[in-house]
């Protein structure tokens, strides 16, 4: 009879009891949209500038003159030109105006910003100490 290779069959299981840490942290979402208009757009110096009182927030409430929010250390914002999200580096975003680095936006074209603010906020943990952890093996 020819040699053949015999190998080991092993099953394991394991059951883990006690507690896991749970953590929350949730952010404040602003949202604000405006609509890009050919006098936004400067082909010359390749960049589509959007004031701040083209913007409104989801209420539909305009922005005021110089109030357009800009997040803090910490928090982050998205941009949405035509319902797709932008790189990071396309964009400014200060209390007067967003500066998009490109003059390929054409009039009529929905822009969304997303503000992210962690200014504030709490995060709640619950934890339970004391895990167990018990594997059987079965050969």
């Amino acid at each position: 009879m020819p040699p053949s290779l015999i190998k080991l069959f092993v099953a394991a299981s394991s059951v883990i009891t006690g507690t896991v840490t749970t953590t929350a942290v949730n952010d404040s979402v602003r949202r604000f949209d405006a609509v890009v208009t050919a006098p936004m757009i400067d082909a010359g110096a390749g960049t589509t500038t959007i004031p701040d009182t083209s913007f409104r927030d989801d209420s539909g409430t305009a922005v005021a003159a110089g109030a357009l929010p800009v997040p803090p250390a910490g928090g982050y914002y998205n941009l949405y030109a035509n319902g797709m999200l932008q790189e990071g580096e396309l964009s400014t975003l200060s209390a007067t105006n967003l500066v998009i680095t490109t003059a390929a936006l054409l009039p009529g074209t929905p822009v969304i910003v997303e503000i992210h603010d962690y200014t504030g906020t709490t995060s709640a943990s619950a934890s339970t100490p004391n895990l167990t952890v018990t594997t059987t093996v079965n050969t």
